[in-house]
């Protein structure tokens, strides 16, 4: 899950920014985004009902979030990504590639690219236990 402290969560956040902010769009999703000052950069997702039930809008929320977990975006930036209708059908690695494309073209992604997924070492050695 994402941090609270990465995430938009009042109206007037998300207004300022579509009143303000610049966007940029592909097949599945449209972003907007606008400078914040901050030390990190903050993300917001729409997803409207047209997308959808309940079910699918959260997977689909939930598949963004990840996306952009794994991207390294530079500080400094809120932004929304809005989803459009085909994203309900989409797979993960179509979200992920559109959610990449969004961040390069509207260059807030870092030159770094991709960083690695971090690593779960809490997980048990196998075999029997004696």
């Amino acid at each position: 899950m994402m941090q609270r402290r990465y995430r938009l969560t009042g109206s007037k956040q998300f207004s300022q920014i579509h009143r303000e902010g610049r966007s940029a769009a592909n097949r599945f999703l449209v972003i907007r985004f606008l400078s914040n000052g901050l030390d990190r950069s903050r993300f917001g997702f729409l997803v409207s009902k047209r997308v959808g039930n309940a079910v699918v809008r959260n997977k689909v929320k939930r598949r963004l979030r990840e996306a952009v977990r794994l991207t390294q975006v530079k500080p400094g930036w809120d932004a929304i990504f809005i989803a459009r209708n085909a994203t309900g059908t989409a797979t993960y690695q179509e979200l992920k590639q559109a959610t990449g494309d969004l961040l390069r073209r509207s260059q807030l992604r870092s030159d770094t690219g991709q960083i690695e997924p971090i690593k779960d070492h809490s997980q048990r050695a196998a075999g029997p236990i004696i």
